[in-house]
């Protein structure tokens, strides 16, 4: 993965986290609008979200640690995904 997939998989990620609703029990609500529903295909299909239902997603283990790493980028390693697939298969 190069630097510029890098920025922008944290740029999003970020964007996702700001924008989208957090609910208490840790899924993100895209609110049913096609640039959330494109962001959580994204990012599942890196394998930093999971797929929790039609409007509904939630940050994974790596997930969590992208948005950590968006915070804080020099010097931490880039949390990529382990398998060539991204982890998870989008569901279209």
């Amino acid at each position: 993965m190069d630097n510029r997939e890098k920025v922008a998989l944290a740029a999003l990620a970020r964007m996702v986290d700001q924008y989208l609703e957090k609910r208490p029990d840790g899924m993100i609500d895209n609110y049913a609008m096609s640039a959330g529903e494109n962001a959580f295909e994204a990012l599942y299909a890196y394998g930093y979200m999971e797929d929790a239902g039609m409007r509904f997603a939630r940050w994974t283990e790596l997930g969590e640690a992208l948005l950590a790493w968006s915070h804080f980028p020099n010097g931490n390693p880039f949390p990529a995904p382990i398998r060539g697939d991204g982890g998870k298969a989008s569901r279209r």
